[in-house]
């Protein structure tokens, strides 16, 4: 018997295992393909990145407060939509009263620019009250004022100012269309909705009883553009502009001023992004998101400078609340899909929630707001959101729900694509392992094939055999729950030699 030798090449194998650590360093957009370590994130949205793991992210709720200071956990909704159509814009107010002291209202306008309010303690059960004062136009500013040693509110229309204390209001025609204002010492300042390129400024803090004689005028016609917000910062006044800073230090005399113009832009500030924040102003440009302390600016959050750029911000809306820089605006996401809104018409289509310090973020995309707005009183202290379309009749405040009111939002974290550091080598993924609370998808897309694999949620950790084979790989997880913890992901996998 004649045995012959099996000449049939068998390949050999070397098994690697593959860890989704990155999970707590959130997005790393700017990087390339090419170099990324083959963990890292390019991608996510409708998740929060929390001590390794991917969790459910941001959702709104309908707006609430409690009935009785005495019992703040308490809350009750208001049912809007039972008596406007549509909510334009929301603002809020302090006044004082000699029985009660302060109390606070959230005040908003209809869609024919009448004026309505709530108490944000609110013993009568949901009640939502008419103000008598109809606006002929939307507020172009609104601000709490103080007059007389009283606390008010201050709205300025292109009509006049309309005025509310806690014994009175009214309408006072003489007063400028003010777009932004600030009182700083004895000084009043202001900029128009008339003439953009000039600052007004008075000594007379009563604008009740403004004349044409009270204000004196500064323009100024240089390269910065047209003048987009005044903010009292850091004991001066800043002068954000269209393309620059300038700064207003005030001497002792009324008309003796100077001026610094302290930043040019090369990109259009968006007026509506600058927002004071602890000891920094931000604001978005075209160009991406800074800060300024008063001296200085400093670009920042740069890795998601690719959401920012090229795209026409006009209609955002900012605030800051608790350590965090809330903008709401228009993304490119650039991945072809349509989430929330971006399924219909829509002017923004995402919320970012920035920490003021590390510059990280949670990205909440698939949601249309008109206005964001902090509350932050003795009572409260939450971000609340009036809306565009679908949701124009409600008011939400800001939770970790992973849905917007009734729907789920539609989760994802994306890896960028990745040779597993063995380039040019065929690869064969044969493993998942991970923890997960919730419903997951993993989708592991090559230059080969692209296959899903469904994890049911467990508290004990899962493994699932699996075949993909190919050379570069992209991983994504994704889930339609509202509800999202997954842990410790790893692939292993065998590179063909």
């Amino acid at each position: 018997m004649i045995f012959y030798k099996n000449l049939k090449k068998h390949r050999n194998t070397e098994e690697k295992n593959l860890v989704f650590s990155i999970f707590s360093n959130g997005v790393v957009s700017l990087k390339d393909d090419s170099i990324v370590d083959p963990t890292e994130c390019k991608d996510f949205y409708n998740l929060r990145v929390e001590d390794g793991a991917l969790k459910t992210g941001l959702g709104f709720k309908d707006f609430s407060v409690p009935a009785d200071k005495n019992d703040l956990d308490n809350q009750h909704p208001y049912n809007f939509a039972s008596k406007i159509d549509e909510i334009t814009g929301i603002w809020m107010a302090r006044e004082f009263n000699d029985e009660i002291g302060y109390y606070y209202q959230l005040l908003f306008t209809d869609s024919v620019n009448k004026l309505w309010l709530v108490p944000l303690i609110d013993e009568y059960d949901g009640i939502i009250w008419p103000k008598s004062i109809k606006l002929k136009s939307f507020p172009l500013f609104q601000c709490p004022y103080r007059i007389n040693n009283k606390d008010a509110n201050a709205f300025f229309t292109n009509e006049g100012m309309v005025y509310f204390e806690s014994d009175g209001e009214g309408i006072y025609p003489d007063v400028p269309p003010l777009i932004s204002c600030v009182v700083h010492y004895d000084n009043f300042f202001g900029i128009t909705n008339t003439n953009r390129n000039t600052l007004i400024y008075t000594k007379n803090l009563n604008l009740k009883e403004w004349a044409a004689g009270d204000n004196s005028t500064i323009e100024f016609l240089d390269n910065r553009g047209s003048f987009c917000k005044l903010v009292a910062f850091n004991d001066y006044v800043y002068l954000f502009r269209e393309y620059g800073i300038t700064k207003i230090s005030l001497y002792t005399s009324r008309d003796d001023f100077a001026f610094t113009h302290l930043y040019t832009s090369t990109s259009k500030i968006f007026e509506n992004s600058v927002c004071v924040c602890g000891e920094n102003v931000f604001f978005l440009t075209r160009d991406g998101l800074y800060t300024f302390n008063g001296n200085s600016i400093d670009k920042v959050a740069e890795k998601f400078d690719k959401y920012f750029q090229k795209f026409d911000n006009r209609n955002c809306s900012s605030a800051c609340l608790n350590g965090k820089y809330y903008i709401a605006t228009k993304c490119n996401f650039d991945d072809g899909l349509s989430v929330g809104c971006e399924n219909g018409e829509y002017v923004n289509n995402v919320l970012f929630e920035i920490d003021i310090l590390t510059f990280n973020a949670n990205i909440y995309r698939g949601v249309d707001i008109r206005k964001v707005l902090s509350i932050d009183n003795p009572y409260m202290s939450k971000l609340c959101a009036c809306f565009n379309f679908d949701n124009k009749q409600r008011v939400g405040e800001l939770v970790f729900s992973g849905q917007t009111f009734d729907i789920v939002n539609k989760k994802c974290w994306k890896s960028f694509t990745t040779d597993l550091g063995f380039q040019a080598k065929k690869k064969k993924i044969k493993k998942i392992s991970l923890i997960t609370l919730g419903n997951i998808e993993i989708e592991i897309k090559s230059d080969i094939e692209t296959k899903t694999f469904k994890f049911a949620g467990k508290e004990n950790e899962q493994s699932l055999t699996v075949s993909v084979l190919g050379h570069i790989f992209e991983f994504s997880f994704k889930t339609d729950d509202a509800f999202c913890d997954v842990k410790k992901p790893m692939l292993t996998f065998d590179v063909v030699k």
